[in-house]
């Protein structure tokens, strides 16, 4: 007998009618938590602001910038107004002044002449320096020397003293016509001698029958070398030790003289500019004792020279104001209160603000020029002039005229 087996299949959604109903409430559920996603997403991007483009500003908007703008430029001018307008009320608070407004360049003869001066002694005191440094090839050299300026001048008699002094030559004069001179510059190449090279070249020797004894002066035209050439061979003479001493002092001399030269700056113009008075005069406390020889203020030369040096105000309106305050330093005030400048007075009966010495109350005066008067910024600012100076430091408005013409008239003395 035959038993057939029947394999009956169940389709899958053929569940128990429980689990159907649980299957199904869970799949309405889930779709339902979807949907309140979606709707709250939605929501929160519909509540969020867009970003606004230039395109897509509302007439509002654009006309509360357009206000903005207009604000901030109407408060710029309005600021500018305000400004022009005190500025406007500065200016009509001005005085009318007038006085010259040139500036004066002159190149100093006298500055010229002390530089030669100077480099003179400074070649003397270097030859002094290598005849400590080589006295004995010094010695032997010098003895040379003497011998055959004895021949020469004992064949014409003349005395040494005579032989070694010399003219000075014009500029017309290169020639090394003398034997003198020859005998000069020949030791000068042998002992490395600038100084002695530099008179040979520029003064005659051995002028027989034009100058006698008593003629022999040293001058602003003639030098004496006797004296000279004598302490060279003395030198040589003189223990290591002292050598080492003078050395030391000819250093120190050389040191001094360079600096001299320095400061003394010969190839500049001396400068005057009533239009900036913080442009340095270049002058030299020589120069300056010079612009006011004979006057009561020459001796303040060195104070007038540290007014520019210490504040960089021009030495000459400095000058100038101290003239024309102080009546060339004879008034009373310039006599009894040391006040050359006027400095602290406002009438005749004020008292003004004095100083113990000449000289303090110029470097005064200059520091109150170069703090308040002539930098901007400072109280009584007008520009850095003659004229700008007036606003505030004198009550009347010829004040300008005066002292810039007493800078001019000085100016003429170099």
């Amino acid at each position: 007998m035959v038993v057939l087996t029947l394999s009956v299949s169940v389709p899958a959604y053929a569940v128990e009618p429980d689990k159907a109903k649980e299957t199904a409430e869970t799949s309405s559920s889930s779709a339902s938590e979807t949907e309140t996603e979606a709707t709250t997403e939605e929501q929160t991007a519909a509540q969020e602001p867009k970003p606004t483009t230039a395109s897509e500003k509302t007439a509002t908007e654009k006309k509360g910038d357009k206000a903005k703008t207009e604000k901030v430029h109407n408060k710029k001018k309005k600021s500018k107004k305000k400004s022009k307008k005190k500025k406007d009320k500065k200016k009509d608070k001005e005085k009318k002044i007038v006085a010259p407004e040139d500036a004066v360049s002159v190149r100093s003869e006298t500055a010229l002449a002390r530089e030669e001066k100077l480099k003179r002694q400074l070649l003397k005191e270097e030859s002094l320096e290598q005849s400590l440094l080589h006295a004995d090839k010094l010695k032997e050299e010098m003895q040379k020397f003497y011998q055959a300026l004895n021949e020469q001048s004992g064949s014409v008699a003349i005395p040494g003293v005579v032989a070694l002094t010399g003219v000075k030559k014009d500029g017309n004069d290169t020639q090394i016509g003398h034997r003198v001179n020859h005998l000069l510059l020949e030791l000068s190449v042998k002992t490395k001698n600038g100084y002695l090279k530099d008179i040979a070249e520029n003064y005659n020797f051995d002028v027989a029958g034009e100058m006698k004894v008593a003629d022999v002066i040293e001058d602003e035209e003639t030098i004496q070398l006797k004296q000279y050439l004598d302490q060279q061979i003395l030198n040589c003479d003189k223990t290591q030790e002292q050598r080492l001493r003078e050395l030391k002092k000819s250093r120190k001399k050389i040191r001094t003289l360079k600096k001299q030269i320095k400061e003394l700056k010969a190839d500049e113009p001396r400068v005057f500019d009533p239009m900036n008075l913080l442009k340095k005069s270049n002058l030299s406390v020589e120069e300056i004792r010079l612009m006011l020889k004979g006057s009561a203020l020459e001796e303040e030369a060195p104070a007038f020279y540290k007014c520019e040096k210490k504040y960089g105000v021009n030495a000459v309106v400095v000058m100038g104001i101290a003239i024309h305050e102080s009546a060339w330093g004879t008034s009373r005030r310039a006599r009894e209160d040391h006040n050359l400048t006027g400095y602290g007075v406002t009438s005749d009966s004020a008292k003004g603000i004095n100083a113990p010495t000449k000289e303090e109350n110029l470097l005064m005066t200059a520091k109150l020029l170069k703090d308040k008067y002539l930098v901007k910024g400072g109280a009584y600012y007008h520009g850095p002039t003659v004229k700008g100076v007036n606003q505030c430091y004198c009550v009347g408005n010829t004040w300008a005229g005066y002292v810039t013409n007493r800078c001019y008239e000085i100016m003429k003395r170099l």
